[in-house]
């Protein structure tokens, strides 16, 4: 009997124990499992730390010189198991906006003129002295006399700015700007290009390192304010003829005589637009357009259907002259393969006021030239507002704007070496009083 009474307390004992380990551990376990949260979560952000940086100025470069470290982000005293992103991490695909090709932009590294610019190069000379590279290719368009000039130096030492001209039409694969023997990391470099898109002769946009971007395709989502410029695209034909007519006299109010860009999807689309085409009422307000263009041709060709009001556009655009239509008040400037276009000094010479429709566009030389005193711009979604616009807009505005318009071409556009000045005058103001000897470039009206 006392044998199994014995045996009974023993059992209670070891049951009594064993609660009070269980009991032990649960309580512990309630106390170690945020700890252990803790850990894992300071396991993670330092891997995080640890992860090598990739800098946006190229796999090359040393992204901890110029890239502050991944923070922690602390949220109510505890840490969240995402560390911020890494602002030197490979840019991600470009975005873009449903029906707007034009948001398409490459993203340049970040840069401005104090993290990417050696002012040092430039300090002594009196004017601002530039080297020009034959390669890729050499000066183009109003660049073409830039070595004529009184800004062009052969010496690379007494250079302050470094001109690489990326429009390599006889080379499918040119060389990379890398490997031009001045490069430096593009320190003090400007990549010219005139293509309808970076991707056709720039450069990955990860690996143009300091060098800044004078286009005549810059977008305002990607433009590095005080360090890229946009550039014009010289006009085919200037009708000094048409300025002595008075703007309130004009034959037409607006006009526009110009190629339709065909297809489903991509850019200048919008010219086959009802709300573009509708503006056509065939007695001031003139929109001539034609589709006669080999791609065009081909399109059509493929999917007839792109092809709608081909027929009878092409007889419109038959009884139209383009000098005729320049006799206008206000002359449309419909972006094409790119937003700028040829159209905008065309317009500009013949005395008419500028319309631009485009979407993203910087507008060129656009430190130097108060825009709004002279054009109207409308986005693409937007030409239905056009005519009723021009329609309400009072006498006195319309000279006002006229007399901005002809001082802004005769002052920056009007011929070659007037552009190229133009963009010299443009590089300079980057300075911003930097160099004195720069500051004489702002002569804005």
């Amino acid at each position: 009997m006392k044998g199994e009474i014995c045996r009974s307390a023993l059992v209670l004992c070891l049951c009594s124990i064993a609660v009070v380990v269980c009991f032990s551990s649960i309580n512990s376990m309630k106390f170690l499992k945020p700890a252990c949260e803790l850990i894992d979560v300071s396991d993670k952000i330092q891997i995080a730390e640890s992860k090598p940086l990739v800098s946006p100025l190229g796999d090359h470069c040393n992204c901890t010189d110029r890239c502050p470290p991944p923070v922690e982000k602390i949220v109510e005293k505890e840490v969240v198991k995402e560390v911020v992103k890494e602002v030197c991490s490979k840019p991600s695909e470009p975005w873009y906006v449903e029906g707007k090709t034009w948001h398409y932009p490459a993203r340049f590294p970040l840069c401005s003129m104090d993290a990417c610019f050696n002012y040092t190069k430039c300090e002594s000379s009196e004017e601002l002295l530039i080297f020009t590279y034959n390669t890729p290719a050499p000066p183009k368009r109003y660049f073409s006399r830039i070595n004529e000039s009184k800004y062009f130096t052969a010496d690379p030492n007494k250079a302050c700015i470094f001109l690489v001209f990326l429009d390599a039409d006889d080379n499918p694969w040119p060389p990379h700007p890398s490997t031009l023997p001045h490069w430096n990391d593009g320190r003090n470099h400007a990549l010219v290009i005139f293509a309808d898109k970076w991707a056709q002769r720039g450069p990955h946009q990860a690996s143009i390192g300091m060098a800044s971007v004078m286009a005549s395709d810059i977008h305002e989502t990607t433009y590095r304010p005080g360090f890229d410029i946009s550039i014009p695209l010289p006009g085919n034909f200037h009708v000094h003829e048409m300025q002595p007519v008075k703007i309130l006299e004009r034959k037409y109010l607006a006009t526009f005589r110009g190629l339709r860009y065909l297809g489903r999807t991509g850019e200048g689309v919008f010219r086959s637009y009802d709300s573009f085409r509708g503006m056509h009422n065939g007695k001031d307000v003139i929109v001539a357009t034609s589709c006669d263009h080999p791609i065009n041709n081909m399109n059509r060709e493929k999917d007839p259907a792109i092809g709608v009001h081909c027929d009878e556009d092409a007889l419109i655009h038959r009884n139209y002259t383009f000098n005729d239509l320049m006799n206008t008040t206000f002359a449309l400037v419909p972006a094409g393969v790119q937003p700028s276009s040829y159209r905008f000094i065309e317009v500009l010479s013949a005395g008419a006021i500028p319309v631009l429709i485009a979407d993203n566009y910087v507008k060129p030389f656009d430190t130097l030239i108060l825009w709004y005193k002279c054009l109207l711009q409308f986005p693409t979604t937007e030409m239905h507002r056009i005519v009723g616009a021009l329609r309400a807009m009072k006498a006195e505005e319309i000279v006002k704007r006229q007399e901005y318009c002809l001082a802004i071409y005769e002052e920056f556009l009007k011929d070659d070496e007037t552009l190229m000045r133009s963009t010299v005058r443009a590089l300079k103001a980057r300075f911003l009083g930097a160099i004195p000897n720069f500051t004489e470039v702002r002569k804005r009206r």
